[in-house]
Formats: structure tokens, sequence, C-alpha cells
């Protein structure tokens, strides 16, 4: 896969002046990388649509563009045949287009509407938004039972596991949880990226390369707030639970109950909040 991002520009190097107490002193800092990613489709006969423009950190890419259609539900994890990257018509920075090969047509009226519903903070989500994801994805399976104690551990495990973040401090996380028939946890992948969605999409798309969708018996641990858009997504790779270290939103919650997610928000310090499924979690 030519073209591939270089690890080296998930963080940038960059030279700052520190103010503490009073006193003032430079020294070498790392930024998180942040670059447009154009995500296309190509079908059978060689077609290419481009259906969307992410700014994303580099890494992982096959697994956010794969993730990324897979989770609004444009195409499913049988039908990659795989992933290149380049355009013919811009080879200044081939690595930041994406193209997913797909075996069969593709859809392309599918497209509008769909990005509008799931386009994060868009001022037009509502009642309607999760009637079509109810209808689309349906209920998912439920988790039965998650361990208490198990789940307070989980925000310092993320923390753990986020390299980006130890070096830049300026990076979301989403990892993928396996629940076991105890309620015990263990996080099973982790991705980092700028933006919230992407770092989801990179876990759906890994497990979406892997041929292992639905995430049945998992749930999704998010570093910062739950939206609509996430809960969507989480929806459409099967995980049964999202716990968020932030706050979920209304219509998040809303959407959660409706398709019978257990959401969990303001996990940390010891506590936490069970918005939806109430008895899922026990002690």
């Amino acid at each position: 896969m030519s073209g591939t991002p270089d690890p080296q520009r998930r963080t940038t190097p960059h030279r700052v002046r520190t103010w503490r107490d009073g006193v003032a002193r430079e020294r070498d800092d790392t930024l998180t990388g942040e670059e447009p990613a154009q995500i296309s489709v190509v079908d059978a006969d060689g077609l290419r649509l481009d259906v969307a423009v992410t700014m994303r950190t580099p890494g992982q890419d096959e697994e956010l563009a794969v993730g990324f259609l897979v989770s609004e539900s444009l195409i499913t994890q049988t039908s990659v045949a795989r992933v290149t990257f380049g355009d013919p018509l811009d080879a200044s920075q081939p690595e930041n287009h994406i193209s997913v090969h797909v075996k069969g047509a593709f859809d392309a009226a599918r497209i509008p509407t769909r990005t509008t519903v799931a386009t994060a903070s868009c001022g037009i989500c509502g009642k309607a938004s999760i009637d079509d994801v109810v209808q689309r994805l349906g209920r998912v399976q439920p988790i039965m039972r998650i361990d208490h104690d198990a789940l307070l551990k989980l925000p310092a495990q993320l923390r753990d596991a986020q390299s980006i973040f130890g070096e830049t401090g300026g990076i979301h996380a989403a990892a993928t949880v396996a629940v076991a028939p105890s309620g015990a946890l263990s996080i099973s992948a982790v991705r980092e990226d700028v933006g919230r969605h992407n770092a989801v999409d990179k876990l759906i798309g890994e497990a979406a390369l892997r041929q292992a969708l639905p995430l049945s018996g998992a749930l999704l641990l998010l570093s910062g707030r739950c939206s609509f858009e996430l809960v969507q997504k989480a929806a459409a790779a099967g995980y049964g639970a999202i716990a968020c270290v932030g706050a979920p939103s209304s219509l998040a919650v809303e959407t959660a109950e409706r398709l019978g997610i257990c959401l969990i928000g303001f996990l940390r310090e010891g506590s936490f909040n069970a918005y939806t499924q109430f008895d899922v979690v026990q002690r």
C-alpha cells in the first residue's frame, strides 16, 4: 500500500516558550499531527467516487477509511477488496488520498443522506435522525453484566495505553473493551486521533478488516464526551455498551435507549453515571 502515512507524522516537534510562576523559558514541545484525508470508494468497474474529507491524525488510515464507510452503513466488511493510497490527479500528497475498493457495485445515492445525518454538530440531528438509525441498524445484542470495580479501572488503563497523548497531551482515544460473561473487562484495542469520530472509525475499521464485526459483547470506551453520532457508530459496529470519561448529550442518551445500549458517562475519579440499562452494572 504505497503512500501509507509515515508514523512520525502522527506528532510534530515545535519550539515553545513556557511560563511557570512568572518565569519564562524555551523548550522543545510535541504537537499532535493533523492532516486532511480524502476517503473515496472504487467499485468493481473502477469507478471512483469521493465520499468524505476528514481532518485526522496520520496512521491506521486503512482502518479509518474502512471504519468510516462501515459505520455510516455505506459498505459492509465483506465488500472490502483492498485499500490503496494516492490520487492520479494529485501526486503531491498521495498518502492523504485513501481509496477503498469494493467487490461489487456501490450505490452513490446513499451518500448525501447518510453523511448529512452523521455529521457532528450539524444542527439538524433530532428525532428523525434517531428513527433513521433505529430503523437501519436495529437494537444491539445486549450486555448482561459489567463489573462495577472493573469499570472504574478503565480510565487509568486507557490513559496508560495512549502513547501519543503521553507525548502531546492533545488527542482523543477510543478503545474496544471485551466483556466476559462474569462482567470482567479487558481492553483489546486502542486507537488515537485528533478527531473523536476518527478514533472510533479506526477501531471499527480494525475489526472490519479482520472480518470481526459485529463486536457483540464489547464495550466502547471514549476518552471524552459522547454524542449522537458516536452512539450510531457504536451501534453499527455492534457494541452493547459505551462508557465515556465526559458527558453524553441528550440525543446520545435517547439514541442509546432506543438501541438497547448501556450508556455510562463521567467515568472518572471513582464514580460514574449510568444513563441507560441501569441494571447492567453490578457489584
